[in-house]
C-alpha cells in the first residue's frame, strides 16, 4: 500500500490548492492516538500539495524538541523568518527562533527550530488568528503537524480551517478518536475528516 497514492484522492478535493480569490488554507493534522502516523500523513500530504501549489506549501512541525520533519524532507534552503511581522502562534524563549527552509521538494517549506548553544528550549502555543490570515494571503496551504500525545495544539483549533484526524488501522481505538474529536470541537475547531493510516503495513515510517 502506497500512502502517497492513498492521499492523492484527498489532494484532488483541494484542487485548486488555494481557494478562489487566491486565499490559502490552513489545516492541522493530528493523531487520534500516539503513534497513529500523523507526521507521515502531514508530510506526504504537504509534498503532494506542493506539486500543485503556485505560492508554496508550508509545513509546521510542532514537535519543537525534535523537528524531525525538517530532516525527513531534507531542508536545504536558506532560513527565513516566518513571522510576517505579527505575533506568532509559537512563543519561544530567548535564544530560540522558528524559521522556514525550502526542502528538496520544490514549493515545500518546512519549519525548523534554531537554538543558540547552551540554551534551554522553552515553547508554548497561543491563538493568533491574525497571523494565520496573513499566511493565507501569502501562500496556498499551511499544514500543521501536531504531536498526538499533546493537548497544547488544541489552542490552535479555532484558528485553522479544519483538523484532519489520523487513526492507526492496526489499533483503531474508536473511543480515543471520538474523545479527540470532542476536544477539538470543544476548543472551537472543526474536524474536516478522518484518515485511517495503513502506512505501517507497507513498512513506511509513521
Amino acid at each position: 500500500m502506497n500512502l502517497a497514492s492513498e492521499l492523492a484522492g484527498l489532494v484532488d478535493q483541494f484542487e485548486p490548492i488555494a481557494r478562489p480569490g487566491g486565499v490559502g488554507r490552513v489545516l492541522m493534522v493530528m493523531g487520534g492516538s500516539r503513534g497513529a502516523g500523523a507526521s507521515t500523513v502531514a508530510r506526504e500530504l504537504s509534498r503532494l500539495c506542493a506539486q500543485r501549489a503556485a505560492r508554496g506549501v508550508w509545513l509546521f512541525d510542532l514537535d519543537f524538541t525534535d523537528t524531525a520533519q525538517a530532516r525527513a524532507t531534507r531542508v536545504r534552503g536558506e532560513a527565513f523568518d516566518a513571522s510576517f511581522g505579527r505575533q506568532t502562534p509559537w512563543q519561544l524563549g530567548t535564544g530560540s527562533r522558528l524559521v522556514m527552509r525550502e526542502s528538496t521538494q520544490p514549493q515545500l517549506f518546512v519549519s525548523e527550530i534554531q537554538t543558540a548553544p547552551q540554551t534551554q528550549l522553552k515553547a508554548r502555543l497561543r491563538t493568533t488568528p491574525d497571523y494565520w490570515q496573513a499566511l493565507r494571503e501569502a501562500i496556498d496551504l499551511a499544514i500543521i503537524d501536531a504531536p498526538g500525545q499533546s493537548r497544547a495544539p488544541l489552542v490552535l483549533a479555532p484558528d485553522v480551517d479544519g483538523v484532519i484526524l489520523v487513526a492507526d488501522a492496526r489499533q483503531h481505538d474508536q473511543a480515543s478518536l471520538m474523545a479527540r474529536r470532542e476536544a477539538i470541537e470543544a476548543a472551537g475547531g472543526v474536524v474536516a475528516g478522518v484518515i485511517v493510516n495503513r502506512a505501517a503495513e507497507a513498512g513506511q515510517a509513521a
